[in-house]
């Protein structure tokens, strides 16, 4: 009991994680552009994308290997026909989506295969490099690539024609507009027989599902200094009616998008691009209403979820394996895992990563009285404001 749910709860959050995170990026991508300029914004990028992704794959990746393949031992060995534990099979292949480690008798399982026909996003040559849940970082700096190009090219323009911002204002306006409504192509096109979209992890990504990602970074990059007639930032705007639009997407757009996967891929396409959008919206408008008050916590919070998300898989692999052999129910099991690594992981930043050179990789430099000075100062500014 409980796997169903759980299947549904892990398609619901897929369909607008990355989506979500993409417009962030963009947002925040012309913000350093407009701030530093492009010279620093391709290093900071480098620096706080390129080098963990590199560092990522001769450190994360094998630990991710050893964690599901320890995971998938303890697993293994607590199941009675099992005469002996497959530790060569087991460390030798992992699903490249998720990670999950899959038996290594030459199959492969029906939820690895497509729907539909055609050539998968998520297959990747043994013999190709996998970023496997660093995909968004590779996906990222290809996206910057684009967006640096574009830069530099608006930047000429401005130069040649005399004018700050050579783009017409209706330009930007346009293709903002346009923007949600290109990205329903490219999900078409998609082949996972899953809720969301598909996932390319290697080291040529798909251009079909980059495209789509593109789509939210690009909204994203060209929201930064827009505004409304009234003066409201436009990143505040799309959060307007916040609980509706959240509501829409969870008892609307997601059931009934799952439903016709099978069915009507082309509808099913279009509300799950709708749930996408309406789901970011929402949870900005949200964030905004009950978060944009600064609090220390919260931001140590955010500084932590890098590390968190970086290296949290191994410790799943092996959580999986050891609840396994406990006799409770899906959601529990689940519920124990997801406390118990999260702890994990806030306990390791906390002290292993914030105030090392692994912290100052991920978020900059970070010393102990900084956070100090930081969290008196936004204490003092509550108690100014109250």
């Amino acid at each position: 009991m409980g796997g169903g749910l759980l299947s549904g709860i892990f398609e619901f959050i897929h369909g607008f994680r990355m989506p979500l995170f993409f417009i962030l990026s963009g947002y925040f991508t012309t913000m350093l552009w407009r701030g530093r300029g492009l010279e620093s914004l391709i290093i900071h990028r480098l620096r706080r994308v390129g080098l963990p992704l590199l560092i990522g794959l001769f450190t994360i990746l094998p630990a991710m290997w050893f964690g599901w393949g320890l995971g998938w031992v303890i697993y293994e060995a607590g199941v009675p026909d099992k005469t002996e534990v497959r530790v060569k099979e087991t460390i030798g292949i992992y699903d490249q989506n998720l990670g999950h480690v899959s038996e290594a008798d030459g199959k492969q399982s029906d939820t690895d295969k497509p729907a539909k026909g055609g050539p998968s996003a998520e297959d990747n040559p043994e013999d190709e490099l996998d970023f496997a849940h660093m995909w968004f970082l590779w996906f990222l700096i290809w996206l910057v690539a684009g967006f640096s190009i574009i830069a530099r090219l608006i930047t000429w323009i401005a130069i040649k024609i005399r004018r700050i911002r050579p783009v017409p204002s209706r330009v930007c306006t346009l293709a903002l507009v346009t923007l949600p409504f290109l990205s329903i192509f490219p999900q078409v096109l998609m082949v996972g027989d899953v809720f969301g979209p598909d996932t390319s992890s290697s080291f040529q990504p798909n251009f079909i599902v980059l495209g789509y990602y593109g789509c939210f970074f690009g909204f994203g990059a060209l929201a930064y200094d827009r505004q409304q007639k009234d003066g409201q930032g436009l990143i505040d705007s799309v959060g307007t009616g916040w609980a509706a639009q959240l509501l829409l997407a969870s008892v609307v757009l997601f059931p009934v998008g799952r439903v016709l996967i099978d069915d009507s891929w082309v509808v099913s396409s279009l509300l799950q691009v709708t749930f996408a959008w309406t789901m970011s919206f929402g949870l900005i408008g949200l964030f905004l209403r009950y978060l944009s008050t600064p609090r220390f916590e919260v931001r140590w919070i955010s500084d932590a979820s890098y590390w968190k998300y970086l290296m949290h898989l191994p410790f799943i692999g092996l959580g999986q394996g050891i609840a396994s052999h406990l006799l409770l129910n899906a959601l529990v099991n689940f519920t124990l895992i997801v406390v118990a690594v999260t702890s994990v992981m806030l306990i390791s930043y906390r002290h292993l990563v914030r105030y090392t050179l692994v912290g100052k990789l991920l978020n900059g430099s970070r010393t102990r009285d900084q956070d100090i000075a930081i969290r008196r100062d936004i204490d003092l500014a509550r108690l100014t404001k109250g």
